[in-house]
């Protein structure tokens, strides 16, 4: 997935016309993907499959409000950044809001600007996680080319522990250590101990590790 060729979209549910329009033109002047919805209901009705843009929420809607479909976008995981808009809110909605992850809670009427600052931080923030997650796919499909040996001696370097220290762990001698290290360092494309921890950290490799580890005691 190349991250820096895709575009993105900007969804908008909000039950006045005016403010929709008004959003999409503002919208489009800075040249973005705007997709309008009058309800809620017709937000979820559309299934929205979208990994880099945001949404732009009001507070109070019909049948459902803005804090409810938040809710209900949780539950869904949900992963675009969410700017509320309300000319009812207050300092506890709001925090209510970004407490369960919204970027930002503007009042109407809001300054251009300020909507716009919002939406720039909000689609900076969507691209830094789809890279992430697209990091993420790259290495795990690196751990699991790893033999079951290589994943063992992963993960004692990542615990910190010698080629000496893992050798005597294994049962192994340092050199086959040595040899198995520098196998798993080449197929990861890392070049020291340092780089394999971060790469850890990147893979969650914790979570495979169990699948191996699992499979072994079988």
């Amino acid at each position: 997935m190349q991250v820096e060729k895709l575009s993105p979209t900007v969804f908008v549910v909000d039950d006045e016309e005016s403010v929709r329009h008004s959003l999409k033109w503002l919208l489009g002047s800075i040249a973005l993907d705007v997709k309008m919805y009058d309800s809620p209901q017709a937000f979820l009705d559309t299934d929205v499959s979208c990994d880099y843009g945001c949404l732009i929420l009001d507070v109070r809607m019909q049948a459902l409000s803005g804090l409810q479909l938040q809710e209900v976008l949780c539950e869904r995981a949900f992963k675009l950044p969410i700017i509320f808009l309300s000319a009812y809110g207050d300092a506890q909605m709001g925090a209510q809001a970004i407490k369960k992850g919204a970027i930002d809670f503007l009042q109407k009427p809001y300054r251009n600007q300020d909507l716009l600052d919002a939406v720039n931080a909000a689609l900076t923030q969507s691209k830094e996680t789809l890279s992430k997650q697209s990091e993420q796919h790259k290495y795990r499909n690196c751990f699991e080319s790893l033999s079951l040996r290589e994943k063992e001696i992963f993960d004692l370097v990542v615990e910190g522990n010698s080629s000496k220290e893992i050798a005597r762990i294994l049962g192994i001698s340092p050199k086959t250590v040595e040899a198995h290290r520098g196998r798993l360092m080449s197929k990861l494309g890392v070049r020291s101990s340092g780089e394999l921890i971060q790469l850890s950290m990147l893979t969650n490799s914790h979570c495979l590790e169990c699948k191996w580890a699992s499979r072994r005691a079988n």
